[in-house]
């Protein structure tokens, strides 16, 4: 893959990002656009760069009804279990805030898109390749930290506080 935005300038790599080929996994722009490899690609990219994927999900949320914001976390969840298993979404992830959660992805993100110079021999040109790597990442310590820092934040937090969240990410729209 090749065009994975590593050049382009950060805020018109957010705009690019804030559209239902990201954020809306029943679409036909999730099904036709890109596969999900070349998404977390640009995703991770744009991580690395510095851009803040909670900016890009709330832009995108702040101009889509609830049918399509309602489709986030599907999408969050798809990216995350490329990574995690499963089970875990179920079992400790709805646990989280969905800022962490995002936070959780940016992590696993930016410790696995790479980019690699290629050299194209018909146009005697080098480009800049994006690649994900997930060999080596130890997604489970990332997760580990994530929930250690929400341990911190949150000190007090009852059982019926983290039954009513984990409810949240199963029911309703979180953005």
């Amino acid at each position: 893959m090749n065009d994975y935005y590593g050049s382009v300038p950060l805020e018109e790599y957010k705009q690019i990002l804030a559209n239902r080929e990201y954020w809306d996994n029943i679409s036909g722009e999730w099904q036709m656009c890109s596969k999900m490899e070349d998404k977390l690609v640009r995703l991770g990219t744009f991580v690395k760069r510095g851009g803040d994927l909670n900016r890009v999900i709330l832009n995108y949320a702040e101009s889509r009804e609830y049918t399509y914001r309602v489709m986030i976390k599907s999408c969050l969840k798809q990216y995350i279990e490329r990574f995690l298993s499963k089970d875990i979404w179920y079992t400790r992830i709805v646990r989280l805030e969905k800022e962490e959660v995002v936070k959780l992805l940016s992590e696993l993100l930016k410790a696995s898109a790479k980019s690699s110079c290629e050299y194209d021999k018909h146009n005697k040109k080098y480009y800049s390749v994006g690649l994900l790597e997930t060999k080596g990442v130890d997604a489970e310590a990332i997760l580990e930290a994530i929930e250690k820092e929400h341990k911190e934040t949150h000190p007090s937090e009852t059982i019926e506080m983290v039954r009513e969240r984990a409810w949240g990410w199963l029911r309703e729209s979180l953005w």
